[in-house]
């Protein structure tokens, strides 16, 4: 029986491998999955989790639930000796050991790209795993209980302050939901106004979300304007020490919230194997998803797809002919790979992966939204409709997308959920604080 190992549960992970558990014949293949964590996370919910739109756990899809027939495993493969068809696993407890494989697949995903800047890695908060999502919420929702006890002054201002850093469709959305979420919390508190509050999107390029086009961008500039969110273009970040905000224009001003969302990168566990690594720190990949050497050679059982390879965009559409790292590309590369490996075991010919973009979406908050097809372009409430149907859709498993749309329907009738349980993080402070000690 030949042994498939796969590196990773994101999108490409746990797609590739459910797609082989229901294509495989019995006997065919034996399907181990390795990653950290024992849930897949469907990243485009992320800004609507960290504004109370969406319940955390509804929009992560655990791994043994729905893939039954593969061997998960919650840990690290922290080596890859491909000469010898072995990976070493560093399970989450116990100690680490080596498994032996016959195809291996490299679907660890991205993180997120930062830069040496002064107070970045200590006070920011990134938006790529539920965690940061919540937290994310929970700091919001309490700066703005914490404000309301306190008179106008200088600490009321910084907690009441939002700082993003990144114009993608990352930093977009998730500065939209939170300005959303903060406007609908000031009929909790009429100690505050909308003058209190004090949103900044940092943006080092001229424009922002580059995905659509040059006037639907101005239109979310306008739309985000009138509703009191700053947008500072061609600015860079200068220092965040200590959340006192310095930009490159001169403006200074402290921000209890700072958000992170300026790119991603190839997860570094790449480079514990010895694969080749293109410049932007990649694995290389071919049009049919086959790991390849420097001088595009097939290297037989390695294949690799998502935000950690370099595949070409046979569409011609890509940035630098290659496929953008995008949850759209991530799925379907992740389909296209499981059928190419099950080719290959059946002594079939893999297939190119060949997919056109078919247009962004984006959710802007509640009521708000924008979708862009080529020059086709849809704003305002259609859009945040489409966004919802398209993601509600997109979502995996239908008793997760189920779940999704109740917060959905649940929201509309109840209002947006600002409960936090940020007290989490000490789970046992409660209970120290009261327990009996024996005497000294």
């Amino acid at each position: 029986m030949s042994k498939i190992l796969i590196v990773g549960g994101g999108y490409t992970g746990f797609y590739t491998a459910f797609t082989l558990q229901k294509q495989l014949r019995r006997g065919e293949a034996e399907v181990t999955l390795v990653d950290p964590l024992p849930y897949m996370t469907y990243q485009p919910f992320l800004p609507e989790v960290a504004s109370g739109s969406i319940e955390p756990r509804h929009v992560i899809v655990p791994l043994r639930r729905h893939l039954k027939k593969t061997n998960v495993v919650q840990g690290k493969v922290v080596a890859v000796n491909h000469a010898k068809k072995t990976a070493t696993i560093e399970p989450s407890a116990g100690k680490s050991y080596t498994v032996k494989y016959d195809h291996i697949v490299l679907a660890a995903g991205s993180v997120s790209r930062t830069f040496p800047i002064p107070g970045v890695a200590d006070e920011a908060i990134g938006m790529k795993s539920i965690e940061e999502a919540v937290a994310v919420r929970d700091r919001l929702i309490d700066n703005f209980a914490k404000a309301a006890n306190l008179p106008k002054c200088k600490e009321r201002d910084r907690l009441l302050t939002v700082t993003v850093v990144g114009g993608g469709f990352a930093g977009i959305e998730t500065f939209a939901e939170l300005r959303s979420l903060a406007s609908s919390m000031l009929t909790q508190y009429p100690e505050l106004s909308i003058e209190d509050t004090s949103f900044h999107l940092v943006e080092a390029m001229g424009r922002i979300m580059p995905e659509v086009s040059l006037k639907t961008s101005y239109w979310v500039l306008k739309n985000l304007a009138s509703r009191e969110a700053t947008v500072h273009l061609d600015t860079q970040l200068l220092s965040a020490t200590g959340g006192k905000i310095e930009l490159s224009t001169g403006i200074k001003f402290e921000s209890d919230l700072i958000v992170w969302t300026a790119g991603v990168m190839a997860n570094p566990v790449v480079r514990a194997t010895d694969f080749p690594i293109e410049e932007r720190g990649r694995i290389r990949s071919s049009a049919t998803l086959q790991i390849t050497t420097d001088d595009g050679k097939v290297v037989s059982g390695a294949w690799a797809a998502g935000d950690n390879s370099a595949v070409p965009d046979l569409t011609g559409g890509g940035v630098g002919g290659m496929c953008v790292p995008n949850a759209q590309h991530a799925v379907r590369q992740a389909k296209r790979l499981a059928a190419n490996i099950i080719a290959v075991l059946r002594g079939e010919t893999p297939v190119n992966y060949i997919h056109k973009n078919l247009g962004a979406v984006a959710g802007l908050g509640v009521g708000y939204g924008v979708f862009q097809s080529g020059g086709f372009a849809v704003k305002g409430f259609v859009a945040w409709v489409m966004h919802r149907g398209y993601h509600g859709l997109a979502m995996p498993m239908w008793e997760r997308k189920l779940r999704v749309i109740g917060d959905w329907i649940g929201q509309l009738f109840l209002g947006r959920d600002t409960a936090t349980i940020s007290l989490r993080e000490e789970p046992q402070a409660y209970f120290q604080a009261f327990a009996s000690r024996p005497a000294k």
